[in-house]
Parts: structure tokens; sequence; C-alpha cells
């Protein structure tokens, strides 16, 4: 029980940083008057970082040698945290956030081959649990770290972060210490997954692949909020205090959808839960960028985050369940959502400079939201267990 609350500890810290540093770093150049561009822009350089740095940890990862990159990640989140409390310019930020990226891209591949070899405890394949938590976890810390900077003073948030970095750290060294040596031992070998369903190996890879299109489309969904939000809501004078509780409802809403999620059976595969997975994508966005009255912002940030909650369980879900590539699709992921932080934020904020509207990337999100819903019709109608295909 020990083990997984410390397992669990650590993506939550680490998105808690990611999550304040993407506030604070948003917040200050919307404050400064920056132009969309540049707002966007400090995710970008994230995921820039990010994307590169997720490459290299991907072909190198294993179950065995997990533990090292999220030490080596939670050192380097102490580095950032650092940074940004000596050297605090407008425009060093980006310095920061590219290290922050860095930092994340460590832990976030090797984690999830870690957590699926905790649940799986060598029986089950445990990729619903895993999935279940590590996207309930991540996203309790990325709705936090908003939430805790929106509160304190920059200087007091960044060395609460340089806390949590320490606290990493010595979680992964506590980890280490505390699994057992049949554990360590069997994550030495590459084990074959039990298929969660009786699929073939290539309907298997196009339930991947789609967790790719639908992850990656929805993530560029989540950016546009992540991102622009405050600078719309800025524009609407709206306060800090209620741009963070709103951003921050996302992630929570998203936290709640994900453990809910822990029971999942089949729904992953069929074609009726993708449209009431992208309902509330549709219901919220549309409130992000036309309403004007502050609690249906968070209403639709509630909304909001049943959608985004569904749509990285599947991710997660099924990278994990595939038999025999797990690895490699886990890394996909990461990948497809560091380029997608790449590109997303500095569209979105290029689309408001454009249309000189700050709702509008949240009607470009709603497209996205569509066609990603799209996908999945495609896909699953192709997609059939072994028995009906008999």
């Amino acid at each position: 029980m020990l083990l997984r609350v410390l397992a669990y500890f650590v993506p939550f810290a680490i998105n808690f940083l990611s999550g304040g540093f993407f506030f604070i770093t948003s917040y200050r150049f919307a404050r400064a008057e920056c132009s969309g561009m540049v707002v966007g822009s400090a995710l970008t350089v994230w995921g820039i970082a990010y994307c590169l740095v997720t490459m290299i940890v991907g072909k190198m990862a294993r179950t065995a040698n997990a533990l090292k990159f999220i030490l080596a990640g939670g050192v380097m989140l102490m580095i950032t945290a650092l940074g940004f409390i000596i050297f605090n310019g407008l425009y060093t930020q980006f310095l920061w956030l590219a290290c922050a990226g860095m930092g994340a891209a460590m832990f976030c591949t090797p984690f999830q081959l870690l957590a699926k070899s905790i649940e799986s405890g060598g029986k089950d394949p445990g990729t619903v649990t895993a999935a279940s938590f590590y996207t309930m976890t991540w996203s309790i810390g990325v709705a936090s770290g908003p939430l805790a900077f929106a509160r304190l003073s920059e200087t007091t948030g960044f060395i609460i972060t340089f806390i949590l970095a320490l606290a990493i750290t010595l979680s992964v060294i506590a980890i280490a210490v505390m699994r057992s040596p049949v554990d360590k031992k069997s994550a030495e070998n590459t084990v074959v997954t039990k298929p969660a369903r009786n699929f073939s190996e290539k309907d298997y890879d196009k339930l991947a692949i789609l967790g790719w299109i639908v992850g990656g489309l929805g993530t560029l969904t989540v950016c546009q909020i992540r991102s622009l939000w405050p600078k719309h809501g800025d524009f609407l004078n709206i306060s800090k205090d209620h741009i963070a509780y709103i951003l921050a409802l996302v992630s929570y809403s998203q936290a709640i959808t994900a453990l809910l999620l822990c029971r999942s059976k089949s729904w992953m595969w069929r074609k009726l839960p993708a449209l009431l997975m992208t309902v509330p994508a549709v219901v919220s966005l549309l409130l992000f960028a036309f309403s004007k009255d502050v609690y249906l912002f968070y209403l639709a940030a509630a909304v909001y985050g049943v959608y985004s909650g569904s749509l990285y369980f599947y991710l997660v879900y099924h990278a994990l369940s595939h038999p025999t590539r797990s690895r490699f699709f886990v890394a996909g992921n990461e990948v497809i959502v560091g380029v997608v932080n790449l590109m997303a934020a500095i569209l979105g904020g290029t689309i408001v400079d454009i249309s000189g509207f700050t709702g509008s990337p949240f009607i470009f999100a709603m497209i996205m939201a569509l066609i990603a819903f799209t996908a999945q019709i495609i896909i699953l109608k192709s997609v059939r267990e072994l028995e009906e295909q008999a």
C-alpha cells in the first residue's frame, strides 16, 4: 500500500510543478500585455524540450531502469525551481520552462511502465488501474499547481516547488528500497502482457493508434484552455483567483472522471461511449468561447474535465493494453503530447492575433474534438474480436 502511495505521489508532484509553471508564466506574459503568440509560446517552449527528451528516453526506458529516469527528472525540476527563484526575469521564463519540460519528459514514459508493473503483480495486466490512477494523480497535480500559485506570492510558490522536487527525489529512493527482489528481477525481463480482449495484433495496433489520434487532438483542445484561458479571462476582467480556480476545476473534474473509470470494462472499444465522451467537449468549449458570466465558466470547466479525463484514460489505456508493444506506444503517447504542446499553444495564440477574438481558440478546439470523434467511429467500426470475425 505504501509503495503505491509513494509511486502515485510522484505524478501528482511533477504535474503540480508543471501546472504552476504553466499558470504563472502565461499569467505574467498576459499581464505584461504580450501578444497572444508570446503567451502561447510559453507552453510551446516546454513542448519542444519535452518532445526532444521524450524521444530519447522512449528508446532507452525499461521497467528495470524506470526509477533512474524518474530520479533524474526530480533533480532537473529542483534545478528549475531554483532557476525561477534566482533568475526571475520575464523572458528568462522560457529557459526554465524548457528545463521543466526536460524534467517532465524523464518521468512520464518510465513511470507508466513502472505503474503497470506495480499494478500487475505479475498476474493481471493492470492496465485499467494504472491508466485510471495515473490520470487521476497527475490531473490533481496539474489542478493544484495553478491554484497554489494564484494564492501565494511567486517566490513562495517556487520555494514550494523546490520542496516538492526534493520530495520526488526522496520518494523514488524509497520506492527503490521498498520494491521486493521478485519485483526487481521480473522488471529486468521483457514481459508479454496477457491481452485484455481477444483482438488480433493488427487490431490492437489500430486501437493504440486511435489512442494517439484521440489523445493528440484532445491535447490540442486542452492546450487552448491551459495556455490561453488566462489571456481570455484577463480580457474579460475576471480576477486572477477566478482564472486559477476555473483552470484548476478542469483538472479536478478530469481527475474525478479518471478515478470513476477505474472499473472500466469495455467502453474503450465501443462507439456510443465515444459520442457520450465528445458531447461534453462541444458544450464546454462553446461556453468557454462565448460566455461572459464567471459562473458559466465554472460550469464549462467542470463539463470539459469529463471529456479530458476520458480522453487521457483512453490514450494511456490503449497504449498499456497492447500485448507486445506497450513500451513503444507509451513512448509514442508522450512524443505526441510533446509535439502537440509544441504547436498547439502558439497556434491558438496566432488565431487570437488574426481574429482579434480571445475566445476563438476554443471554437478551433471544438472542431478538433469533433474530428477526433469522427476518427473513433471510423476505426472502431473496423475492430472486431476474433470470435466475431470467425
